[in-house]
């Protein structure tokens, strides 16, 4: 699941992919990259969570999980 100003910047909010068991987060953004060269300015400070919980590049996806990109986020 896409969030924020990424949905309005890739045009959907929800996208499947087909991906190695080895995958981590950070492979899913430079997925994401490839596949939406309109984020690459945006990569540095996207943030990841996998099936709620927030996750870190180097953290292994789990077979079946529910991916969530996430915009910095601002607000009081």
């Amino acid at each position: 699941m896409v969030f924020a100003y990424l949905k309005e910047l890739i045009g959907k909010d929800n996208i499947d992919l087909d991906l190695a068991d080895d995958t981590t987060g950070d492979d899913i953004l430079q997925k994401l990259e490839e596949l939406f060269p309109q984020i690459k300015s945006q990569r540095k400070f996207l943030k990841l969570s996998m099936n709620g919980e927030y996750i870190r590049g180097e953290d292994a996806i789990l077979n079946g999980s529910e991916i969530g990109v996430f915009p910095p986020v601002s607000g009081g």
